[in-house]
Protein backbone atom coordinates (compact mmCIF):
# COMPACT_ATOMS: atom_id res chain seq x y z
CA UNK A 1 0.00 0.00 0.00
CA UNK A 2 0.92 3.53 0.00
CA UNK A 3 2.81 3.44 3.14
CA UNK A 4 4.75 0.32 2.24
CA UNK A 5 6.16 2.20 -1.03
CA UNK A 6 6.51 5.75 1.87
CA UNK A 7 8.69 3.34 4.14
CA UNK A 8 10.48 1.48 1.08
CA UNK A 9 10.93 5.26 -0.45
CA UNK A 10 12.27 6.78 3.53
CA UNK A 11 14.48 3.55 4.22
CA UNK A 12 16.28 4.28 0.47
CA UNK A 13 16.61 7.39 1.97
CA UNK A 14 17.85 6.98 4.41
CA UNK A 15 20.78 4.18 3.22
CA UNK A 16 21.47 7.33 0.57
CA UNK A 17 22.06 9.89 3.29
CA UNK A 18 24.53 7.44 5.34
CA UNK A 19 26.17 6.58 1.94
CA UNK A 20 26.34 10.63 1.38
CA UNK A 21 27.60 11.10 4.96
CA UNK A 22 30.58 8.56 4.34
CA UNK A 23 31.50 10.16 1.46
CA UNK A 24 31.69 13.60 3.03
CA UNK A 25 33.92 11.93 6.31
CA UNK A 26 36.27 10.15 3.71
CA UNK A 27 36.79 13.25 1.48
CA UNK A 28 37.41 15.58 4.61
CA UNK A 29 39.60 12.85 5.62
CA UNK A 30 41.69 12.99 2.36
CA UNK A 31 41.97 16.82 2.42
CA UNK A 32 43.21 17.27 6.05
CA UNK A 33 45.87 14.52 4.98
CA UNK A 34 46.78 16.48 1.97
CA UNK A 35 46.75 19.70 4.22
CA UNK A 36 48.96 18.15 6.52
CA UNK A 37 51.51 16.97 3.79
CA UNK A 38 51.09 20.59 2.20
CA UNK A 39 52.32 22.19 5.48
CA UNK A 40 55.48 19.60 5.97
CA UNK A 41 56.69 20.43 2.39
CA UNK A 42 56.50 23.95 3.20
CA UNK A 43 57.74 23.67 6.24
CA UNK A 44 60.83 21.55 4.60
CA UNK A 45 60.96 23.84 1.96
CA UNK A 46 61.56 27.21 4.54
CA UNK A 47 64.11 25.16 5.81
CA UNK A 48 66.11 24.88 2.86
CA UNK A 49 65.72 28.26 2.07
CA UNK A 50 66.67 29.02 5.78
CA UNK A 51 70.10 27.18 5.10
CA UNK A 52 70.46 28.19 1.21
CA UNK A 53 70.25 31.94 2.92
CA UNK A 54 73.27 30.96 5.66
CA UNK A 55 75.24 29.48 3.11
CA UNK A 56 75.06 32.42 0.63
CA UNK A 57 75.60 34.85 3.78
CA UNK A 58 79.00 33.11 4.53
CA UNK A 59 79.99 33.11 1.11
CA UNK A 60 78.96 36.74 0.63
CA UNK A 61 81.11 37.44 3.90
CA UNK A 62 84.12 35.46 3.03
CA UNK A 63 83.91 37.03 -0.90
CA UNK A 64 83.97 40.55 1.28
CA UNK A 65 87.11 39.79 3.10
CA UNK A 66 88.97 37.88 -0.10
CA UNK A 67 88.08 41.24 -1.57
CA UNK A 68 89.19 44.01 0.79
CA UNK A 69 92.63 41.59 1.22
CA UNK A 70 93.23 42.09 -2.24
CA UNK A 71 92.87 45.66 -2.40
CA UNK A 72 94.69 45.95 0.62
CA UNK A 73 97.62 43.95 -1.42
CA UNK A 74 96.89 45.88 -4.79
CA UNK A 75 97.49 49.25 -2.46
CA UNK A 76 100.58 48.27 -1.46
Amino acid sequence: APMDRLKVALERLDVAIDHLDAAFDHHKARVSAERDELGRALAAAQEAEAEARAVADTVSARLDTAIDRLQTVLED
